[in-house]
């Protein structure tokens, strides 16, 4: 009887859940290398939906800095755009215009004065002391404000977690950040690639936004997810940077 009581309290419910309209998504970036720079653009689908994000051909693109010079882009396959070969510049603001459907959207981002990355570590992970935990080790400038993210590769693979973080408690400091992550189990053998990059405040509350919605590395995951704040106007998704780049490489042993 007491089983039957708790039992036939439970009751099954349906949550509706609307979908939005398609939103513009653009995601771009300018780097220090001289390379094609590349600018994603797509419409968001409905959360139902799987993850596949409709292509957005045939937009016209610019990237112009505030010393006026400007780089078209090229469609280069099916919503993928991508600049002349060129470096971007520290200190320099950079200004994306895509035209989409009689559209503009726009966004800029000023590259930041990099920091050097000196080395990785690893060591055994808490749990586990098959599973390494990576660290990253850098002087942070002193008086200077600082964003930093690290994107991590396992043996080729991007490593889907965000990994973000300010100086606000470790401004002039010698820091060992500790890329901690459930994504992907890290044992001897295995090579890791660590880019770091110094970004400007607005794409650091971007990634910082995400990754609290359960994006990975010490995201602690929101309740209530909702999108990024955008430096794109018009109600796109997405971000454009200009930032730095600088990459690490270890062999777990």
């Amino acid at each position: 009887m007491l089983l039957f009581a708790f039992t036939s309290c439970e009751k099954v419910v349906q949550l509706k859940l609307d979908n939005a309209e398609p939103q513009l998504v653009i995601e771009g970036a300018v780097t220090n290398q001289n390379t094609n720079h590349i600018v994603k653009i797509s419409y968001s689908v409905p959360f139902t939906d799987s993850n596949t994000f409709p292509a957005v051909s045939g937009a016209i693109v610019t990237i112009k800095d505030d010393r006026n010079n400007t780089y078209t882009l090229t469609e280069n396959s099916p919503g993928t755009y991508l600049t002349p070969k060129f470096s971007g510049r520290i200190g320099y603001t950079y200004t994306i215009t895509a035209n989409v459907n009689g559209k503009t959207y726009t966004g800029s981002s000023t590259m930041p004065v990099p920091v050097r990355f000196e080395n990785l570590s690893y060591k055994n992970s808490f749990f586990d002391a098959d599973k390494k935990i990576i660290t990253i080790h850098y002087p942070d400038p002193v008086n200077i404000a600082n964003q930093y993210r690290f994107v991590m590769f396992v043996n080729g693979a991007q490593v889907k977690a965000i990994f973000d973080e300010d100086d606000s408690f470790t401004d002039g400091r010698y820091v060992d950040e500790d890329l901690y992550q459930d994504a992907v189990d890290i044992k001897v053998g295995d090579q890791v690639t660590v880019e770091g990059q110094c970004i400007d405040r607005n794409i650091y509350t971007y990634w910082f936004s995400l990754s609290q919605q359960g994006g990975g590395g010490r995201g602690g995951g929101s309740p209530s997810p909702s999108n990024p704040p955008s430096n794109l106007n018009n109600n796109a998704l997405g971000y454009f940077s200009a930032h730095t780049v600088q990459r690490l490489s270890a062999i777990v042993k």
